[in-house]
């Protein structure tokens, strides 16, 4: 394959080499290229023309709702955003849950009114805080090219025990809780629940 003319979006895809093929006496062959979502059985639904299907072959929803273009249809997961992590999926999940008791119960779809879809947490004020200090994440040790191309082993490696005790004691709430001594106010991210505010400001 070889890198294609960009095409309207300016992004270059893959096109067959001519004349480039290759025949391998095999045994067997396992397909596995790629992924994607399965939704063949929408041909028995009997309101398959009104559901919008997008050009990935993926339900198209409202990300907020997951609600679809059929209203009491909701999707979430890999047959929503297509080939994704897990916590992604779990996520859709839980968002299509709230959804969907919103809608069997009457109320309006909408989605949750502190969502952080698309929002980053609003950055601290503060270029320090006393008692916190800067320390740099754990780089990921890695299999050396040279031994990684004539093996199999995993290419990401694990941290040691040492490394993942520094990772522990890193401040994992830069952004969301700071304390300001010379206004007596603290500043805390609008996500986080009042319980979780109150433990992170003891």
């Amino acid at each position: 394959m070889e890198l294609g003319e960009p095409d309207a979006s300016g992004r270059r895809r893959p096109v067959p080499i001519e004349g480039s093929e290759t025949i391998l006496d095999v045994d067997m062959v396992i397909s596995a290229i790629s992924q994607q979502a399965d939704i063949g059985f929408i041909e028995k639904e009997p309101e398959k023309e009104a559901i919008t299907i997008t050009r990935w072959n993926t339900f198209d929803n409202d990300p907020e709702t997951l609600q679809c273009s059929v209203p009491y249809l909701f999707t979430g997961g890999d047959v929503a955003t297509g080939p994704s992590l897990v916590v992604t999926a779990i996520g859709g999940g839980r968002r299509a849950a709230r959804s969907i008791h919103q809608y069997i119960t009457g109320e309006e779809v909408k989605g949750a009114p502190k969502s952080l879809r698309n929002r980053h947490i609003q950055e601290s004020l503060f270029t320090s805080v006393p008692g916190v200090t800067k320390t740099q994440r754990t780089p990921m040790p890695e299999l050396p090219v040279k031994e990684r191309i004539h093996s199999m082993i995993e290419v990401d490696q694990v941290i040691t025990e040492d490394d993942a005790k520094h990772e522990s004691g890193r401040c994992l709430n830069c952004c969301r809780v700071c304390y300001n001594p010379d206004t007596d106010t603290l500043t805390i991210a609008p996500d986080m629940d009042s319980a979780q505010n109150k433990k992170n400001a003891a």
